[in-house]
């Protein structure tokens, strides 16, 4: 008893010590939440401006110039957002590690190179004067609220950082985030088309490779005719080289999951076919779902009189004084990325008589060699050689050992700008389209509504001139017919305005015919046109649409893209295939009571999604073979225009392009069908429990629940709950991706438009408002676009003299 005494005193002491720490770190946490009522005065706001937020938390920002309104944003993202706002500078800048430890170094050395501190610099110092009066405006507004805290934001309490100060140039990190989320930034879809194309002969490489199916739903233009199968003269999988690499490649282990395209739909219908004859605009833009959320619900007013008045709704970025998408109350707009073509590999030939230089159309170039340094939190420095050229950082080396540079609209100073600041007093659909030929964003399709009721489309962003190439793979650009050659004019802009059938749609597939768009815009990897069909195909059954309509639209979950599919595999699984083979039976009942839409609650349409991706995998890697043995180091898969190639090859069934490992086409089909249950089976135990919400279930995570205790993570993470939607529909939905934000509005009438957002308003998780907004999202129930009565007003003020 003795003995034990001296412990209980020890675990006294630690209880002790334990109840302490978690009281002092409960007020540190308490102390961190933002001030939400009450005044503030600070020498840097000219008139009296208020933040007011709703009883969900959703703010409306007020002001008496733009300036102070610019001021009031920065305060506000920086009390609800500052962490976001910081990762995403970092991430941009390749400076994470600062703050995040050597865990994230590898990230850094990747972002580095692109030199985007740098580009941000020059992109403020070729800003205009009213530009940059904006972004210092709201930087101090950011430091402000940091410096009015009672408390550092949590995040850097559990980190044991100090939040840096937050600089113009930062603004423009920001939006370099989103380039990094929307463009192909290390160049390795051209690395692996290339050596498709080197591995296989050139008309099987064409056939595999389209450029669009039958799928296809441009605004203007039809569809492709998909390519002849190559005949066994050009191709055989039953004979020779092509025989025996099929039967030699390695397979990819379980089913090789569709690319989930980063991408958006846009819409709008004119006034002469909605109800109340007011042009509507619908978007939802689709991107990784994670928390804090990437936008940040606003609606923003300058109180003043003419043109200096403003009144806008929308979603903003936090870093940016911009509405990104949104009404100013005479002219509504929205996103979807357009993929087109924004990165080039460029091949770099050493001079022959000096590595240290290179060959240009002009002659021999030093290449420019420096040294940035990599801070790490708790750990060394450490030294990154940047090696670049004219046309841009050096970020691969290709089989032959030549440097790949990469060309990327991002690195240059002019594809970025704040011209998007002009939309906020724009009166028609040509002036905003006119605005967004102009603006430097990632390159966008532009959907556009006024209050007259007309509508348009354009690209919005920074367009190169390329010469005579094919940029969709690596190319020398020493000769003078290669590389870029200036930027497109606004007036070269394709655009699309009052179009006959009163409505535009796009959903990142192509928009306009295939002439136009490739010259253009080149090949980005754009999605097939199935989600744009199936929209074109809602819309124009509308001929007196409402807003209602337009939600009904973005929560569309029907699986139109796989009915063929479904009919195909009842065919295949007829009664010969499934005597014998109780799972193959199983499988066929859940297959003809399938809901025909990507339903939670929905066996058959896991079945038939994972049933066609076996069979997709299993003939894309028989037809790649050759190249995977050629490259066993890169990884190939399909892109979004396979399906024209693949339905062709499966319902055609040619001999010579059938998996040798097979006798027939049903024997080559049945063994993916099996490969699919199997595998099905193995997840969830039974076919019966495989619906696709056990699948499909929502993963919204907070960066550090992660690395936190398992009762943390559950408070910080939204709830994991099964949704509705897939890839191919408009209801895009995957675990961690979907729509980022749902948007319906009609110029002049926004109090009858809708909103929905996931991960609610503010990243703190003690704040009545984390998480607002979310189960209202993921039910798909609409919500007033508008903020309601304020609940809480925080007053900003001058300082006194």
């Amino acid at each position: 008893m003795r003995l034990l005494r001296p412990l209980r005193v020890v675990g006294l002491a630690l209880l002790i010590v334990l109840v302490v720490g978690g009281l002092i770190g409960y007020w540190a946490l308490r102390a961190s939440l933002p001030k939400l009522d009450g005044n503030i005065s600070d020498a840097r706001i000219s008139a009296p401006a208020a933040i007011e937020r709703d009883a969900e938390g959703a703010p409306v920002l007020r002001a008496r110039t733009r300036a102070d309104l610019a001021f009031a944003t920065g305060f506000a993202h920086a009390q609800d957002r500052y962490f976001q706002m910081d990762l995403m500078r970092r991430a941009a800048a390749g400076e994470l590690a600062e703050l995040l430890g050597a865990s994230v170094l590898d990230t850094d050395r990747k972002l580095r190179v692109h030199g985007f501190r740098r580009v941000a610099r020059e992109v403020v110092a070729a800003a205009t004067a009213s530009d940059v009066a904006l972004l210092d405006a709201y930087s101090a507004g950011v430091n402000f609220a940091l410096s009015q805290a009672a408390a550092k934001p949590w995040e850097y309490l559990l980190l044991g950082a100090e939040p840096a100060p937050w600089l113009p140039e930062d603004s423009v990190l920001a939006a370099f985030s989103m380039y990094l989320n929307l463009n192909d930034s290390s160049g390795s879809e051209e690395v692996t088309r290339l050596q498709l194309r080197d591995a296989l002969p050139p008309a099987m490489f064409a056939f595999i490779a389209p450029l669009g199916t039958e799928w296809d739903a441009p605004i203007a233009g039809g569809t492709i005719r998909s390519a002849t199968i190559p005949g066994p003269d050009v191709f055989d999988l039953r004979e020779g080289a092509s025989r025996a690499a099929a039967l030699s490649a390695p397979r990819t282990a379980g089913t090789m999951e569709e690319k989930m395209y980063v991408g958006s739909n846009s819409w709008a219908v004119a006034g002469s076919h909605t109800a109340d004859k007011g042009a509507l605009l619908a978007n939802d833009m689709h991107l990784g779902l994670r928390l804090p959320h990437v936008w940040y619900r606003a609606r923003m007013i300058v109180d003043a009189e003419g043109d200096a008045r403003r009144d806008l709704v929308g979603v903003t970025l936090p870093g940016l004084p911009v509405l990104i998408v949104g009404s100013n109350g005479r002219v509504a707009w929205g996103f979807t990325n357009s993929f087109g073509d924004w990165t080039d590999l460029v091949i770099v030939e050493r001079d022959p008589q000096d590595a240290a230089r290179y060959l240009t159309p002009e002659g021999s170039e030093p290449f420019v060699v420096h040294e940035e340094v990599l801070k790490v939190k708790d750990g060394e420095d450490e030294k990154l050689t940047v090696i670049g050229t004219r046309w841009g950082p050096v970020v691969r080396e290709d089989t032959s050992n030549r440097p790949l540079a990469l060309a990327w609209t991002a690195h240059h100073a002019r594809a970025t700008n704040f011209r998007m600041l002009d939309l906020e007093r724009v009166d028609s659909v040509e002036q905003a389209l006119l605005v967004a030929n102009r603006s430097g964003v990632p390159v966008q399709n532009f959907v556009a509504v006024d209050a007259n009721g007309r509508i348009g489309w354009t690209l919005m962003g920074q367009v190169p001139v390329r010469g005579n190439y094919d940029s969709t793979m690596p190319y020398l650009w020493n000769t003078p017919e290669a590389g870029w050659n200036g930027w497109r004019k606004p007036e070269e802009y394709p655009r699309i305005v009052d179009p006959t059938a009163g409505r535009l749609w796009t959903a990142n597939a192509r928009t306009v015919d295939v002439e136009t768009w490739l010259s253009f815009m080149g090949d980005g990897m754009y999605d097939n046109g199935a989600r744009a069909a199936q929209i074109r195909d809602d819309l124009l059954a509308l001929e007196n649409a409402t807003p209602a309509d337009m939600v009904n639209i973005q929560l569309d979950d029907r699986a139109l893209f796989l009915v063929r599919w479904r009919d195909f595999l009842l065919e295949l699984l007829d009664e010969d295939a499934v005597q014998g083979q109780p799972l193959r039976a199983e499988a066929r009942k859940f297959l003809e009571d399938w809901s025909a839409r990507a339903a939670a609650e929905d066996v058959g349409y896991r079945l038939v999604r994972a049933m066609r991706l076996q069979i997709r995998q299993s003939v894309f890697e028989s037809l790649t073979a050759a190249a995977r043995l050629k490259y066993p180091d890169s990884k190939f898969s399909p892109s979004a225009q396979f399906e024209g190639p693949l339905w062709q090859l499966v319902t055609r069934q040619p001999a010579h392009m059938l998996d040798p490992r097979y006798p027939s086409w049903d024997a080559a089909l049945l063994a993916s069908v099996d490969a699919a249950l199997k595998e099905l089976v193995q997840e969830c135990g039974s076919l019966s429990q495989c619906t696709w919400g056990a699948q499909n279930t929502l993963a919204m995570r907070h960066p550090l629940s992660q690395v936190m205790p398992a009762f943390v993570g559950n408070w910080l993470d939204m709830p994991a709950q099964p949704l509705s939607g897939d890839s191919f529909m408009p209801r895009v939905q995957g675990p961690s991706f979907g729509a980022s934000e749902r948007m319906v509005v009609s110029p002049g009438r926004e109090a009858q438009g809708y909103f929905q957002m996931p991960g609610g308003p503010v990243d703190h998780p003690m704040s009545p408002f984390y998480g607002a907004g979310h189960k209202a999202w993921a039910r798909g129930e609409p919500r007033p676009l508008l903020p309601g009565e304020p609940k809480y007003i925080l007053k900003l003020s001058p300082a006194a003299n």
